[in-house]
């Protein structure tokens, strides 16, 4: 059987839920429980998702990088990350893919505020898009 982390996670959080919170009679106690409880389904979304997410993000950063006018900062650096893919498919390894491609954005939006308005614009959708794609139900 392939183990099916957001499932157990889920479950677990459930039988927090439903079974070891009732029993505490420390309120405190109650709600760090319930904390722990909820942050664990959340953990199981993110372990669903987060590579599909990561990987969309790097996408869209690839579009805006190769739209980007020549003139624009960075420009062999983010060359290089069209270029470029994950080291592995795990959570981490495309994290910190991603991370360089949003380390050269941030270079990117401050020279499109002051130089190209249709960039900017651009920048400001697809962090929309990414913050739609990674916020938590």
């Amino acid at each position: 059987m392939i183990p099916r982390a957001r499932e157990a996670l889920n479950d677990l959080a459930g039988r927090l839920g439903s079974r070891v919170i009732p029993e505490l009679t420390d309120p405190f106690t109650q709600a760090d429980t319930g904390l722990v409880s909820r942050l664990m389904s959340l953990l199981g979304a993110e372990l669903e998702q987060g590579v599909a997410n990561r990987l969309a993000d790097g996408e869209g950063l690839k579009t805006i990088f190769s739209e980007a006018p020549a003139a624009a900062p960075d420009a062999n650096a983010r060359e290089a990350f069209i270029a470029s893919q994950p080291a592995a498919l795990t959570l981490s390894a495309v994290t910190d893919w991603l991370d360089q491609g949003l380390d050269l954005l941030i270079d990117l939006h401050v020279w499109a505020e002051q130089a190209d308005d249709d960039l900017n614009r651009r920048i400001w959708s697809f962090l929309v898009e990414h913050t739609e794609r990674h916020k938590f139900d």
